[in-house]
Formats: C-alpha cells, sequence, structure tokens
C-alpha cells in the first residue's frame, strides 16, 4: 500500500473524516509525523476538555455520537449524528440569574453562521471550535430556544459577541489588601489529554465494531482524572489492542501504559496511563445502535497500524546489523535532515532505523535514552529517533544498546567545530560527509591594468573543478589524514541525474579518496524537509530510495574499522 493511502486511512479510524477532506488536510501538513495535529494553544485545548465532558455520555452509531472530528492546530470542527447530542452543549453557554450568580463557562463566546455554532473561548479567542449538525438539521433553532428559555426566567445571557470579559487583575500594591486567589479551572491543567481523546474519538469503534464509549472524569489536585468505559459485544475479548494504540506516539495520544498489573478477568478489564491519570475500563454489553463493521481494506489498515505500533525497540530472536553511521557537515549544510532521509528511506525497505542526536543540554537529566517512533511506515520497517545528552548519558553505553535492537544507527553528533577531534566520532563504522553538490565550471580572476580592474571567467577542467572543491567546503576536514567513507553531496530537487561533468568530478574526488556515495534532494530553504514517508512526488520519493540504497551497499560492516579510525585519530592528534 502507498503510504499516501496508508496514512489517509489512519487518520480517517482515528477521527471518522472523509476520504477527500482528510486528503486535502495532509497534504497541507509540513510532515506526516504527527497525522493529527495537537491543540497549539491552552484555550483551545481546554475548550476541548469541556466538550468532552459535556458529550461523554452521549450514544448513538458513531462515538458519543459524533460523526466526524476534524482537528486543526487552532480549531476543531464537530459533526453531530442529532439535535439530541447538541443539547448537553447547551449548559457551557454562560449566564447570570436573579441572584447575579454566573453559571456555565464564563469565558465562552458563542454565535451562529451558515457553517454551525461557533464556539470562541479565551479572552483572545484563541480556543475556537465549529460544531455542525447532520445534513437538512440547523443547530440555530436549539440555540434560539435555549436563549428564549433563559430569557423567560428573566436571566441575563453572558454568550454573545458583545459581552466584555471580567476585567484583568490590577498590579497589586503595599495599601491593597491582597485579593482572593481564583479558582483555577480544572480543565487548564494537563488539558492536552483530554484533547488528545476529543481529537481521536473514533479510535475506539474503528477497534472493535459495534463497541460503545463513555467519558467521564472526577477532579484530583487541581486537575483531572479521566476514566473511559468501554462496552463491547459478547463475543469480542476484554483484552484487545487499545493499549497499543493509545501509545503510540505518531497517530495516537502517546500515553504510556502504566507498568502496575492491571485487573483482567472474564467481567472487566480496567487498564491505567499516564500515571493514572487515565483510566479505561472494558466490559461486555450490547449497543443499542450499533455501527456498521468496518469493511476489508479498512481492517487490513487497523492491523497493520497495530502491527506497526507493537514493533517496539527491544532486542529480539532477529539479529539486527547494528552499524552506526555518523553524519557530518563542516559548514552545517543540513546534516539533520539527510539523516532524517535516509532513515526513512532505509524504513520504507523494511529496516529498523534510528537517528541518534547528541547534545550538550543541563536540562535533560534521565539516566537512559528512550527510542521514540519518528513516522509511519506501513511495512515491516520502523524509524525512530532518540536524544543522548552528553553530560548525563554514555554516549558508548547508548549506542552498544541500540546496535542490539537496529540495523541502522544514523548518529549526528554535533555541528562541526575548529577542533576535527570534537567532531569525529570513533563509536561510529562509518562517516559520511554532508555537503553541496554544485561543482564550479568556471573561476574568476581580478587583475589591475593602467589603473582600470579587469575581470574575467575562466573555464575549469573536471581535475581542477574537483580541486576547487575540495578546497572550498572541504577545507577543514583531515580526510587525508583521517579515514572518511564518502561524499553525501545534495542537488537540486528537479536534478534527478548528473551530467557528464559532474561524473567526471566524482570520478577525480574518488581518487582524491572522497568517493560520492550518492545523493539527495535539497529542498528550498524554509520548506518542510520531508522525507519518503511524508507527501513527496513519485519521482523524488524513488530517485531517494535508490540513492539511498546506493549509500547502503557502500557501508563497511558494522565493528570492521574501529581500531584503525581510533588509531589514525590518534596519529592526527600527534602531529
Amino acid at each position: 500500500m502507498l503510504i499516501e493511502h496508508y496514512i489517509v486511512d489512519v487518520r480517517r479510524q482515528f477521527t471518522g473524516e472523509s476520504l477527500t477532506g482528510a486528503r486535502r488536510r495532509l497534504h497541507g501538513l509540513r510532515d506526516w509525523s504527527k497525522p493529527l495535529p495537537a491543540a497549539h494553544s491552552g484555550d483551545q485545548a481546554r475548550l476541548e476538555g469541556h466538550l468532552l465532558q459535556a458529550l461523554g455520555t452521549g450514544r448513538g452509531r458513531n462515538p458519543l455520537g459524533v460523526t466526524e472530528v476534524v482537528p486543526g492546530t487552532d480549531h476543531l470542527v464537530l459533526r453531530l449524528e442529532s439535535v439530541d447530542t447538541f443539547a448537553p452543549l447547551l449548559r457551557l453557554m454562560p449566564y447570570r440569574d436573579r441572584r447575579r450568580s454566573r453559571h456555565g463557562l464564563l469565558d465562552l463566546r458563542v454565535s451562529a453562521s451558515r457553517r454551525g455554532i461557533e464556539l470562541v473561548l479565551g479572552r483572545s479567542g484563541s480556543g475556537r471550535a465549529l460544531i455542525v449538525g447532520p445534513q437538512g438539521c440547523d443547530l440555530t433553532t436549539a440555540v434560539d430556544d435555549h436563549r428564549q428559555a433563559i430569557e423567560s426566567m428573566q436571566y441575563l445571557q453572558l454568550w454573545t459577541k458583545d459581552t466584555p470579559h471580567d476585567p484583568m487583575p490590577r498590579p497589586m500594591t503595599s495599601r491593597r489588601p491582597r485579593p482572593k486567589a481564583r479558582p483555577m479551572d480544572p480543565y487548564a491543567v494537563r488539558a492536552e489529554l483530554a484533547s488528545a481523546l476529543l481529537r481521536r474519538l473514533h479510535l475506539w469503534n474503528s477497534l472493535v465494531a459495534g463497541s460503545s464509549v463513555t467519558f467521564t472524569s472526577q477532579p484530583l489536585d487541581s486537575g483531572l482524572l479521566w476514566t473511559v468505559e468501554r462496552c463491547v459485544p459478547h463475543h469480542r475479548p476484554l483484552h484487545d489492542d487499545i493499549a497499543t494504540a493509545l501509545a503510540d506516539p505518531v497517530a495516537g495520544p502517546g500515553l504510556p501504559l502504566d507498568a502496575t498489573d492491571h485487573p483482567c478477568d472474564q467481567e472487566q478489564c480496567v487498564q491505567s496511563f499516564d500515571s493514572g491519570r487515565l483510566t479505561v475500563r472494558t466490559i461486555r454489553g450490547e449497543n443499542d445502535r450499533p455501527a456498521r463493521p468496518a469493511s476489508r481494506a479498512r481492517a487490513h489498515v487497523r492491523s497493520t497500524f497495530l502491527r506497526e505500533a507493537k514493533q517496539s525497540p527491544i532486542a529480539d530472536d532477529q539479529t539486527r546489523a547494528g552499524h552506526v553511521l555518523q553524519l557530518i557537515a563542516p559548514w552545517g549544510e543540513g546534516h539533520a535532515g539527510a539523516a532524517d532521509q535516509l532513515a526513512a528511506a532505509w524504513a520504507r525497505e523494511g529496516l529498523h532505523t534510528l537517528i541518534l542526536s547528541t547534545g550538550s543540554s543541563r536540562e535533560t537529566r534521565n539516566t537512559a535514552v528512550s527510542w521514540r517512533r519518528a513516522r509511519l511506515t506501513g511495512g515491516r520497517g520502523a524509524m525512530f529517533k532518540a536524544y543522548s545528552n552528553l553530560i548525563h548519558h554514555d554516549l558508548e553505553a547508548d549506542i552498544a544498546r541500540a546496535r542490539g535492537v537496529f540495523d541502522h544507527i544514523i548518529l549526528v553528533k554535533r555541528n562541526w567545530t575548529d577542533t576535527p577531534l570534537l567532531g569525529f566520532s570513533p563509536l561510529a563504522d562509518d562517516h559520511l560527509i554532508v555537503a553541496g553538490g554544485q561543482f564550479p565550471k568556471t573561476t574568476r580572476t581580478t587583475t589591475v591594468r593602467a589603473g582600470e580592474l579587469r575581470r574575467r571567467s575562466l573555464p575549469l577542467t573536471p581535475t581542477e573543478s574537483a580541486v576547487a572543491w575540495l578546497h572550498h567546503r572541504l577545507g577543514r576536514v583531515p580526510f587525508s589524514d583521517v579515514p572518511m567513507t564518502g561524499l553525501l553531496l545534495w542537488c537540486e530537487r528537479d536534478e534527478s541525474c548528473t551530467d557528464g561533468f559532474d561524473t567526471e568530478v566524482d570520478a577525480e574526488l574518488a581518487r582524491h579518496g572522497m568517493p560520492v556515495l550518492g545523493r539527495l534532494p535539497q529542498t528550498p530553504r524554509f520548506s518542510p524537509d520531508r522525507t519518503v514517508l511524508d507527501h513527496v512526488p513519485d519521482e523524488q520519493r524513488k530517485f531517494v530510495i535508490q540513492q539511498a540504497n546506493q549509500v547502503r551497499q557502500c557501508l563497511g560492516p558494522a565493528h570492521a574499522n574501529a581500531t584503525a579510525f581510533r588509531t589514525a585519530l590518534r596519529e592526527y592528534a600527534d602531529l
């Protein structure tokens, strides 16, 4: 299955979107490291938490009676089955009674438009949601009826756009008494949990057709503990793959399963996630309005996603190559982007790859490096990323542990410095230099004749071009003293092949001990660095996979040249 079709189907199983809409929105994303975008603002996540609580006990053919969820970074669209599903949301609309007591979500503003009911939360309006009814259903009538009921009791509505927000607290002075602290909204604490659950509302029904789900919450330590109760048909097992789907960090919410033993018997299965902040209780029962079973194609996508999500980076019976490749960029020419390109292409071919970045941040103090999935591959391969802190971690131990888990580890150590010994890593099996691949074909000379400047261009032969390129690009790399595996060059996106001049320059570079192992298309500045696991043209995907396989075939075996490389570094340090 093509990666575009696979990612679209995975997203649809989480959100229930239409095929056309899911394709259009996925193509608009920067990359597919997060097929479902998360809420960027706190007000957006807080609004979605209130929506989940209000709709938490809804029933229907779809989870909570929501037909479709369309997530965006700064908005959310919910398509409901009926007006009855919209009724619980009316309780969120703020109003003031005759005793001047205020009820509802105070900083919520509600308005009707041709598209549906728009909800805006926060003083700056950064939390936005659009509620859409089914075809031929006008939710404006329900809002008008609710407004008339409020006015009939002589209450004052506070949800219109013209309603002012509460004034900001004044700066404290020594003469004024300290005001009482306002109670914190519990939905504002760890609001991303409820937001992630609402944005993936159709996950529960896609795993088990005919099941129902409810969401409830209770306050604890200024926050909320969420409880999900699933009701599955009698012929389905209670313990299924819900933990695998919730723990997936790419398409799923990335909620870790608590290590404590969970009660699981013939009557119920209770699992806790995220340090007890989410509890999933699965029981048996019948849904009054069961959903249609998934088609064979969607069932295949679901099984592929679950199998891929279960591929945890732990040592198994299969022997991994454990090869370590270090990418070096003397002028900072995107070695991180090259690592993404190679790792994605090799993962697409069925290999387990890891991009291991290193740094010296003093904030990260965990003692062990943890791998995190970076992309969905839709096959047997896997692509992970990890970060190793040079201050608090043991890089040699981290690489030794990764060798038994992954086929290829791409090491991105640090930006190049004037001291090459700090840039090279003797722990790597091969060292590849990433640089721009535009070879000079002419050179300019400037002379002075009779008080006038004279400039002219002289053509270069392939041999002269290779020497000029080495002097310009690799002047800071001691490749004559320290053995390098070769070069990985950037090329223009529309240049899928080299001409005769570049071929001759490549041969001359190989004669100088720096063979060109492959080329990768360079994206324009400020453009997304998309890989073969993202939305790219078919020609570019084929070219990148072909070049990545060519690079992999030129690499040596693991642990083959470590001693010789250390000797070369030691001799270079003694110069």
